[in-house]
């Protein structure tokens, strides 16, 4: 069992696709699902619908970083360097699934893209059935009805930007995972 995974985690996935292909997963134990999400979704400044960090401006982005820090969310970053989407998306997808049928996770978020929801679903559908996963349902869910999916934007953008970011996002990361190889 992957001991940095709680048991009937519930993980919510977002991804960034310019340098390298990042598919952060932030991991949240069951029990602790609905006062993260509250939260979250207390981050959000008046008016906004979800926090979508590469529109928010630097302070807002330092804003969200610390709550969620405050928070103690944690998240998982799978990283897949030089290859096409086609190909970085399933390894790193493939990789999680792995790590959460290990785990023994009970729920996975994906954010909502609908060019990608017919291949997720494929993808996912046989690497759970070949690896006994039939215990970690899975869901595309849209960002504005899921605010624990601005952590994994949130973790994945600052990985893109690179630099300062790293180090700001850096007490939200559990783990890198490089999934290029």
């Amino acid at each position: 069992m992957n001991s940095l995974i709680p048991s009937g985690a519930h993980v919510f996935v977002d991804e960034s696709k310019s340098k390298a292909y990042y598919v952060a997963a932030s991991v949240v134990a069951p029990g602790d699902v609905a006062s993260a999400r509250r939260a979250i979704a207390l981050l959000r400044r008046a008016g906004q619908r979800r926090v979508h960090f590469k529109s928010e401006s630097d302070s807002s982005r330092n804003a969200f970083l610390n709550g969620a820090i405050q928070s103690g969310l944690l998240t998982r970053l799978y990283v897949a360097r030089n290859l096409p989407d086609k190909v970085a998306r399933p390894l790193c997808l493939e990789r999680l699934l792995d790590d959460l049928v290990a785990a023994g996770a009970t729920k996975l978020v994906l954010e909502s893209d609908e060019s990608l929801e017919q291949a997720d679903r494929r993808i996912i559908a046989q690497h759970l059935k070949s690896h006994d996963g039939e215990g970690l349902q899975y869901i595309h869910c849209k960002p504005h009805e899921e605010p624990l999916l601005w952590v994994s934007d949130a973790v994945a953008w600052c990985h893109q930007k690179g630099g300062d970011w790293i180090r700001k996002a850096a007490p939200l990361v559990q783990e890198i995972v490089d999934c290029s190889r």
